[in-house]
């Protein structure tokens, strides 16, 4: 299991960093702390806390105007733009990262998702030896979307299936990203495609 734990954990975190990616034109960095003045020790990070989705099994993120639900027991962790959400074993199973535009505007869009597709291949093959099996075109809640399938090795000639699909949205990228272990890694792993596939939009995005 902590194998398990720590290629989950591995492969949404790469997920990640590929996401912000300077290599994506058009998408927002995390801006950097002004310099004080003299030497100062950083501020410790502090772990972002798990809450159990609420009891209707919705999660619902009122500022990118989206919803995902989930089976009972499961729960929901905030950090920044992204949201992960783990099964009643607090594993990690799918991740939304949202990352606003600046300014590119409809134009770029298929830009932004072509770079995504060529970011991801690369960068997952050589953070976690991620073998790319497919890209198709698809939807994400009826928004053209990419869906990219890769096949990541864990021991010997076990492996799982990592999927990610990724739309442009009023100038926000969405990424909805999910993992698929054998059923003798993660008994939840039934779930995890449902969940992921429940991502989506609200009839409205705020302002």
């Amino acid at each position: 299991m902590k194998s398990q734990r720590l290629l989950i954990i591995g492969v949404l975190v790469v997920a990640v960093i590929v996401v912000l990616a300077v290599l994506l034109p058009g998408l927002s960095s995390p801006q950097q702390p002004e310099p004080g003045p003299g030497p100062a020790e950083p501020a410790p990070t502090p772990t972002p806390t798990p809450v159990p989705v609420p009891g209707n099994g919705t999660y619902v993120n009122a500022t990118y105007g989206y919803a995902v639900t989930c089976p009972e027991g499961w729960f929901y962790t905030e950090s920044g733009e992204s949201v992960w959400f783990s099964s009643p074993d607090k594993h990690e199973e799918v991740r939304v990262n949202t990352n606003p535009l600046s300014g590119q505007g409809a134009a770029d869009e298929e830009n932004v998702l072509e770079a995504l597709n060529a970011t991801y291949v690369e960068d997952l093959r050589a953070g976690i030896d991620a073998e790319w099996v497919s890209t198709e075109r698809t939807s994400l809640d009826g928004v053209p979307a990419y869906e990219s399938v890769f096949s990541v090795p864990i021991v010997e000639e076990d492996r799982y299936t990592f999927v990610i699909r990724y739309a442009v949205r009023d100038d926000v990228v969405y990424s909805v990203m999910h993992t698929v272990f054998p059923e003798e890694y993660d008994i939840y792993s039934v779930d995890v495609s449902l969940v992921a596939e429940s991502f989506r939009f609200l009839s409205t995005t705020p302002d």
